[in-house]
Order: C-alpha cells, then sequence, then structure tokens
C-alpha cells in the first residue's frame, strides 16, 4: 500500500471505499450467524464486498506501482464480485444456484484478460470486462425482478430494487463505448495509472453502496413477509388463524352487502380426537391436525379460505356459496376425510369429521351471529352420532346430511 501522501483523490476515495466494503463484509457475516434461513446468502455477500473491496484496493496499488498484472486481478475480483452477488441472489429466493452460467462467464473473462493484457490493449480489456460486468449486473437485476414479482406484485417496490443493478449495467455500458471511442486517451491513462476519475470513483463507491443497501433492504422485506405470515397463520397446520379469519369473514360480510351474493360457513370437527391424543400421542394428534388441513387445502376451491379455528376445529369461508352448494361440498369433504389414509408409527389412524353448515342471511346477519349457527349446526352433527354434516337452521338429509 503506497504512503497516503502519495495517493491521488481517486485512490484515496476508492481506499475508503476498501474499508466500507470490509464493514458492510463483517455485517453480512454476523447477519448470517444470526438468521439461519438467509446464512449460505449472507456468507455469500460477505465474500462479494471482500472482493469488491479488494478490486478497490488492488486498482489503488496497482496504478501506484505501474503494475498491469495486478491490475488484471482487480478485473477478476470485480467480476467474481458480482458472480458471488448474484449466486447469494439465486439462493436467497431459491431460484436455484446457475454455476455453470457463472463458471461460463468466468471463463470468457479469462480469456479476455489472456487475449488483451497489455498497456496497449487496454481499450479492448476495458471494453469486455465492463460489458461482462454488464451483463452480471443484468443478470441480477433479473433475478431480483422475477423474485420481487412473485413476492409483492407491485412494481414501485419492483423497480426500487432493481434500480441499482439496472444503473450499474448502464454505467458499465457506457465505460465499454467510451473506452471504444477514445482508444489512445484510454491506453494514455492506462499507463499513467489514472484511468478513473475522482467522480468515477465515487460514482463506483455509491454503486456499490447501493447494490448492498438492496441486497440488506430484500432480507429486511423477507424478515417482514415472515413476521406478517407468522401473525395470521397458525404455526402447526400452516392455515390461517383465528385472527386471520376473522379479517377475511369481514371483507367477505362487505363484498356481500356490495354485491348482494351470499355466501356461506362450514365448521369442522375431528371426531375423537382427543382418543388420538390420549391413546398415541400429542406427537400423532399434531400429525393428524397438519394432514387433515393439507387435505382440506386439496379438495377446497381456490376461491375458498380455510382456518384453524381452535383445537381440532377448523372454519372454511365459501365465498359467492349458496346453503345448497355448502352442503353438496361439505358432503364430499366428509366422505373423502373419512377414506383419507393417515400413516402413522406403521398403522393408519382413522378420521372421521362433523360439519356445521350455515349461510349468510342478507337482512341483519352478523359475523358473531353467522358462526354461532354454523357452531350450533355442528353440536347437532356431533350430537346425533359424528361423521356427518348439518345444516342451520333445519336438518337436510342428503347423503351424510343428518335428518
Amino acid at each position: 500500500m503506497p504512503p497516503l501522501n502519495d495517493l491521488q483523490p481517486a485512490q484515496i476515495g476508492l481506499a475508503m471505499a476498501f474499508l466500507q466494503e470490509g464493514v458492510i463484509a463483517l455485517a453480512w457475516v454476523i447477519t448470517g450467524w444470526l438468521l439461519k434461513d438467509v446464512r449460505r446468502p449472507a456468507w455469500h455477500w460477505a465474500s462479494f464486498s471482500l472482493l469488491s473491496g479488494g478490486s478497490f484496493l488492488n486498482y489503488v496499488v496497482s496504478a501506484h506501482a505501474q503494475m498491469e498484472t495486478v491490475r488484471l486481478l482487480g478485473n477478476t475480483l470485480f467480476v467474481g464480485a458480482l458472480l458471488l452477488q448474484t449466486r447469494g441472489l439465486l439462493l436467497f429466493t431459491g431460484q436455484g444456484a446457475d454455476d455453470r452460467r457463472a463458471i461460463g462467464i468466468l471463463v470468457l473473462l479469462l480469456a479476455t484478460l489472456w487475449l488483451w493484457p497489455t498497456h496497449a490493449d487496454a481499450p479492448w480489456r476495458v471494453a469486455s470486462t465492463s460489458a461482462i460486468s454488464a451483463l452480471c449486473c443484468l443478470w441480477t437485476s433479473w433475478i431480483v425482478w422475477r423474485h420481487m414479482r412473485q413476492e409483492i406484485q407491485r412494481r414501485r417496490w419492483m423497480a426500487l430494487f432493481t434500480l441499482p443493478s439496472i444503473l450499474g449495467a448502464l454505467v458499465l455500458v457506457h465505460r465499454a463505448v467510451m473506452a471504444l471511442l477514445s482508444p489512445q486517451q484510454l491506453i494514455q491513462t492506462s499507463i499513467e495509472g489514472t484511468s478513473i476519475s475522482l467522480t468515477s470513483a465515487m460514482l463506483w463507491v455509491l454503486l456499490s453502496l447501493s447494490l448492498q443497501l438492496t441486497l440488506f433492504g430484500l432480507v429486511i422485506f423477507k424478515l417482514g413477509n415472515q413476521l406478517r405470515k407468522a401473525a395470521r397463520h397458525d404455526r402447526l397446520t400452516g392455515l390461517l388463524n383465528r385472527h386471520a379469519m376473522e379479517d377475511a369473514l369481514t371483507q367477505e360480510r362487505h363484498r356481500a352487502r356490495r354485491v348482494g351474493t351470499p355466501f356461506s360457513a362450514l365448521m369442522i370437527d375431528i371426531d375423537h380426537f382427543k382418543q388420538i391424543n390420549d391413546r398415541l400421542g400429542h406427537a400423532a394428534g399434531d400429525h393428524t391436525l397438519r394432514a387433515v388441513a393439507q387435505h382440506l387445502r386439496k379438495q377446497l376451491r381456490t376461491t375458498d379460505v380455510v382456518a384453524r379455528w381452535g383445537g381440532e376445529e377448523f372454519l372454511v369461508l365459501l365465498p359467492g356459496t349458496s346453503r345448497a352448494e355448502a352442503c353438496h361440498l361439505a358432503d364430499k369433504l366428509c366422505d373423502s376425510l373419512r377414506l383419507l389414509p393417515i400413516p402413522w408409527g406403521g398403522q393408519h389412524l382413522a378420521c372421521t369429521v362433523s360439519i356445521g353448515i350455515a349461510q349468510w342471511r342478507p337482512t341483519g346477519d352478523t359475523v358473531d351471529a353467522l358462526l354461532a349457527r354454523a357452531d350450533q349446526a355442528l353440536y347437532r352433527a356431533k350430537h346425533d352420532g359424528r361423521n356427518q354434516v348439518c345444516v342451520e337452521p333445519t336438518m337436510v338429509q342428503t347423503g351424510h346430511l343428518a335428518a
């Protein structure tokens, strides 16, 4: 490392960027240690920070010592850093690491550095490495865009998270074009070690920082989603919890009043669930709850909403569904659950359910009253022998429907 007094302003800026990247790398290591879910991506991004900082420091050393070999190493470090960032993003978003593409980019980079290693080759080398780096940035943008489209589907957030890497790609393309348009000037600055101005150095620092902020933003966004999901979902079954279902019922009530279409509710209770817990243990009971929840998700329509209401009870909201349609669907659920094989400890657990049905009344009805009627119908189904469906306010017999 040359003495501080001998450094140009651009080199001082890049030296400070090296220190900045070191601090960020430490932050990523701590993040990976604290958050198991993002450990592998975080450690990739720690390596990204270290290699980025190394490329900045490498330029400072190569510019002062006039060592072209060291400068070539800096190009390799920079592209390697971008590839590590991209691989971390692929792991973070669950899209699977694309190592073949990354290896292909590295081979292309090494071929470029081998073909144009000298000062006289600087224009072609800079143009090629800049273009390769721009491709890496565009690859990163595509990964982030696809992830945000699946997770949030709000274009302003998608644009915000992809903007830094797109700007990085534009800067790199501009650098590649300028290298080809002004080759003699680039050769001269390469010989003098002044190929990056203070403005360019600060631009690289800001872009690197914005990329890091994007990564931290993605992690924070994921944690926020996990917290919101935990607040609205039952941990054991993955279904909506009681609070989330109450919100869904309120929204459906408003929609039904506005549009004038009916909706119904199914109150479902697993028969003799206490015996499963007492005879086989709570682990078997939990396994049964998960199996029933998974079966309900598969059998219900995409518009239906299912929640674990409490204990062994489930509540199903059927938007735009009349009492007769709800009866037909409940009867199918009762049949399919009775035949559902639930393997446990070398045997199959038998599982039947009782179901109570209530339909929203357009005049003077409330959510609490609707649920009370469904609960009363459920009580009647269990009282009359279980493994059947009862409807409010009178019993209608169709298949498993109790008289």
